[in-house]
């Protein structure tokens, strides 16, 4: 029987490194028991051959949309973890709006997780969620009973789910005086709900491309947003984070705050409005992406740390959901967990804007710590899982949705070609991916997580 493994000639990313380290790994019980120059090996140990490969810690990808259970003909939690594993991502935390019933307190928390568990072949975690019509006199109940079980509360200024309405500013002043009691952490999809609904009549009626739906939600409508929510947790001294960060001075808010952080997504850092015009709904994603000028300010933002790190926002829409013949009714979404890592790895550290311990940063140990799952994931460490990621630094990777594990086949990023490739991914000592072999665990490998308290 075999004891445990042996991960021997790798190249190591460990934290705080700019250069990768020539060691081995030695695993037990799906953890890293040790970290050495040479492998002790002995006949009951499974070797693991690294030579030529960087070994980096499994990325996480903290905003997922796999909408399991209620519309799976969209994505499900087996296709959704398989496409994340694909490319490299190990742990994913799945947003609480888009399932049915929507993950809104304890109950339904626990029902999704009985019923996904089933299906998920890497580590994943939830995030509940807290909408306007929930602002009660149960609104304490429901918060308390989350906290412990999610790694945040999913909150929308403007919202497009008619199940799940806006957070007005004067209810935020009610949720996050509850979070901070209960040590929860709020996240906030952040568009101006005034402006958007204003400026939605003129947009449409100026024309049915990307540019006008553009026009709808511009760079003002996440600036105003995100002053106002990140002002009210100052004000209240509760913890905060903006998702799908894409304009620069947003950004630049979030970072000058005590108590908030922001994330980035690759499809802000790649596409701007005028490609939305071009390619169309295969790139309506909700907010739009902005100016030309945003890419490079959020690519340098990310670099120096003044955006926290890197997620996907996963949510891919149907071939026909996607070509409704409006831009103003096609689907909202595109399908990023296969692309987050690989994205990041070629035009973040192999393109030279930053260095390995930045994308160790950006693509694992922050968020770890943001959503307090750090005691287990984001790092190659002794008493850390063996969550890892071997990548060919110099092979490539071209994206190509009709092979993709995922669900999702429309996708903007169809042809682009990055450099680096993931040859194997291991959750907890045991490889789930593998180049050219697919998945290789059943359905149900993966593990449910909750937050450190």
């Amino acid at each position: 029987m075999i004891q445990g493994m042996i991960v021997r000639n790798a190249l190591l990313a460990l934290p705080g490194r700019d250069q990768p380290v020539p060691g081995s790994l030695r695993v037990e019980g799906g953890v890293i028991r040790a970290i050495e120059p040479d492998p002790r090996a002995g006949d009951d140990r499974e070797i693991i051959d690294a030579e030529g490969l960087l070994v980096l810690p499994g990325a996480i990808d903290p905003h997922v949309h796999f909408f399991d259970p209620g519309y799976t003909h969209k994505e499900d939690f087996y296709h959704g973890t398989a496409g994340s594993a694909s490319g490299g991502v190990t742990t994913v935390i799945d947003m609480p709006d888009t399932s049915e019933p929507a993950a809104i307190d304890a109950a339904h928390i626990e029902a999704k997780r009985a019923e996904v568990s089933r299906r998920a072949v890497i580590d994943f975690g939830f995030f509940g969620g807290i909408s306007g019509a929930l602002c009660d006199d149960r609104l304490e109940q429901r918060i308390a009973e989350m906290a412990p079980l999610v790694c945040g509360i999913k909150t929308y200024e403007t919202s497009g789910a008619v199940h799940f309405p806006r957070v007005s500013h004067y209810q935020y002043t009610k949720i996050l005086p509850l979070t901070r009691k209960h040590n929860a952490i709020v996240l906030v999809h952040a568009e101006d709900w005034d402006y958007v609904g204003n400026a939605m009549a003129d947009a449409r009626a100026a024309g049915d491309g990307g540019m006008a739906f553009y026009r709808s939600r511009p760079e003002i409508a996440e600036v105003l947003s995100v002053f106002c929510v990140t002002e009210i947790a100052e004000m209240v001294g509760a913890q905060m984070h903006i998702v799908h960060l894409g304009v620069a001075r947003a950004a630049e808010i979030v970072a000058g705050r005590r108590f908030s952080t922001g994330e980035a997504c690759p499809q802000y850092l790649e596409f701007d409005c005028t490609d939305f015009e071009r390619i169309g709904a295969p790139l309506k994603i909700t907010p739009p992406v902005k100016g030309p000028e945003q890419k490079e300010a959020l690519w340098q933002m990310l670099a120096d740390g003044r955006i926290d790190f890197a997620a996907s926002d996963h949510a891919p829409g149907t071939v026909e959901e996607k070509s409704t013949g409006s831009i103003w009714t096609d689907y909202s979404g595109i399908p990023g967990g296969p692309v987050l890592f690989p994205y990041i790895f070629s035009e973040g550290y192999r393109a030279g804007r930053f260095g390995l311990a930045r994308l160790l940063r950006v693509c694992s140990e922050a968020a770890a710590e943001r959503y307090r799952i750090a005691d287990r994931k984001g790092a190659i460490a002794v008493g850390r899982d063996a969550d890892l990621v071997f990548v060919d630094p110099d092979g490539e990777t071209v994206i190509d949705a009709s092979t993709s594990l995922s669900k999702g086949r429309v996708t903007p990023w169809q042809g682009r070609r990055l450099t680096g490739r993931v040859e194997r991914t291991m959750v907890r000592g045991r490889t789930v991916y593998r180049a050219g072999e697919g998945i290789t665990v059943d359905p149900g490998y993966g593990d449910f997580l909750k937050p450190t308290r």
